[in-house]
């Protein structure tokens, strides 16, 4: 995993002193390479035993392990000076493959499963994760999956209140911290529905009412305030997942039955 990604991944276990040498890691990744955890530590104004534990907490095995792979990640950043559609495609390119190493085969096969084996399906998101909602729900009403979308937080908390033990609830929240999707996973779990959270960050009020965690990664990592784009990882996600689920015949064949009955009378 990148170093980018060790970060998002394990950013509610960093401390002030942590983020004091994130900053300072970002801003020297191209001298880092060739300096001792004291020379480090002396230029930061932390101790070497603070380093230590900030590569811990990241889960490196070592310091030269975490040095390693803040010099490799340097290496493959993108001239910002080229194109825009070259800068534009890397940055897909970079936020794709940094998504994939959270995302397991396993993962996601075993979200399909869930899908499959739930009598109705609701999806929630506000703002740009609603689009996510509403764009997956499109997808799988297509398939014949009994599903509802919701991007509105009244409209989301009631329909959740009326879920039941073998529904299952898909909340989309980048921060996590979306305080109806959140309630919204809260009615889910006490009325004994599965909930899969779709989001940036591991230890949030959200993931702790999940069944399992999805983590995407989180366009704040690009360094280019003119890159806005938050659904990309997102859409990564729901391809993977809508490949999976039309490998099963009986998905497919309802898909092109709706499709169909769209091209004849839409």
């Amino acid at each position: 995993m990148n170093f980018e990604n060790r970060i998002q991944k394990y950013n509610s276990l960093l401390t002030g002193n942590d983020h004091k040498i994130i900053s300072y890691l970002n801003a020297n990744k191209h001298t880092v390479i060739d300096k001792t955890i004291v020379d480090l530590a002396e230029e930061i104004q932390v101790s070497p035993a603070s380093i230590t534990r900030f590569c811990q907490k990241v889960d490196f095995d070592s310091f030269q392990q975490m040095k390693y792979s803040l010099v490799k990640n340097n290496s493959m950043e993108q001239n910002k000076t080229g194109e825009s559609f070259e800068i534009i495609y890397n940055y897909y390119e970079t936020i794709l493959k940094s998504t994939q190493q959270f995302i397991t085969e396993e993962q996601t096969s075993r979200i399909v499963e869930q899908m499959k084996d739930a009598n109705n399906i609701l999806f929630c998101g506000v703002g740009n994760s609603g689009l996510i909602a509403n764009e997956f729900n499109s997808r799988i009403e297509r398939m014949g999956i009994s599903s509802k979308s919701t991007t509105d937080p009244h409209g989301m908390l009631m329909k959740s209140a009326l879920l039941k033990k073998d529904d299952l609830l898909i909340c989309f929240s980048n921060s996590g911290q979306t305080k109806c999707v959140i309630d919204s996973a809260r009615l889910a779990k006490d009325n004994q529905a599965g909930t899969i959270i779709v989001t940036n960050y591991h230890d949030t009020e959200l993931t702790a009412l999940a069944d399992e965690i999805v983590l995407i990664s989180s366009y704040k990592y690009i360094d280019d305030e003119k890159f806005i784009n938050t659904q990309i990882p997102g859409l990564f996600l729901l391809d993977l997942l809508t490949y999976k689920l039309l490998s099963n015949e009986d998905l497919m064949k309802s898909r092109k039955k709706t499709l169909k009955a769209i091209n004849l009378y839409g």
